[in-house]
């Protein structure tokens, strides 16, 4: 089976080492390098892409931001993570767009090249001991999260969207037909409920829960 793989890291020493490493593999080549994620996407969209290889952290359009756009324009090309470190945030982000696989940088090139193989072959990679601790603690929170989320009313869950995509108590209540005081009775009870007590909490608890749901459906 042929692997054709584009790689995306705003450092040329990096680009071209894993260049060097993805080609010791058998029938495997890097079609093209890219220092952004907009190349990237002129790539995709130009060349003819088994597997994408991607850095978090890079100017312009960030790595995450790159993996949400291609899921929105290829959603099931592979994508794999290759980073110098990963917060727990960044790693629910991604877990949430789908990746197929994630790989530090300081693991040993024999890593990387099983994670490729893997994912070629329809499969997942989330090897690192550190890491794993980091997804069953995100399992856990989310756990916790969804009985929580089940506790609030269909009519504040539409509140909780509402304010969670920025809108203010006013255009909440013209948006349902209910006033801004009713919408703040609403806001108090679901902060109470989720254990949280500003907008922001409950946008960064919607991101991760409500953006899963449309990201698999």
């Amino acid at each position: 089976m042929s692997l054709r793989v584009v790689i995306v890291d705003d450092h040329l020493i990096v680009l071209d080492g894993l260049r060097r490493m993805i080609e010791t593999a058998e029938n495997a080549w890097v079609v093209v390098t890219c220092r952004s994620a907009f190349d990237a996407i002129e790539a995709i969209d130009r060349e003819q892409i088994d597997l994408v290889v991607v850095d978090l952290r890079m100017p312009g359009m960030s790595g995450l931001e790159f993996i949400h756009y291609i899921r929105t324009r290829w959603p099931d090309l592979p994508i794999v993570v290759l980073t110098a470190d990963i917060s727990d945030e960044e790693l629910a982000i991604a877990m949430q767009y789908r990746v197929n696989g994630i790989v530090l940088k300081e693991q040993a090139p024999t890593i990387f090249l099983n994670c490729l193989r893997t994912v070629a072959t329809g499969g997942t990679y989330f090897m690192d001991r550190n890491m794993a601790c980091a997804l069953d603690r995100l399992r856990e929170r989310e756990s916790k999260y969804n009985v929580l989320l089940q506790a609030l009313t269909p009519r504040e869950v539409e509140v909780s969207r509402l304010a969670a995509d920025g809108l203010r108590s006013r255009a909440i209540g013209d948006e349902l037909g209910i006033s801004p005081g009713t919408v703040k009775l609403h806001l108090h009870s679901i902060y109470g409920k989720l254990g949280i007590s500003t907008r922001v909490e409950l946008a960064n608890l919607a991101k991760r829960q409500w953006m899963t749901n449309e990201t698999r459906s």
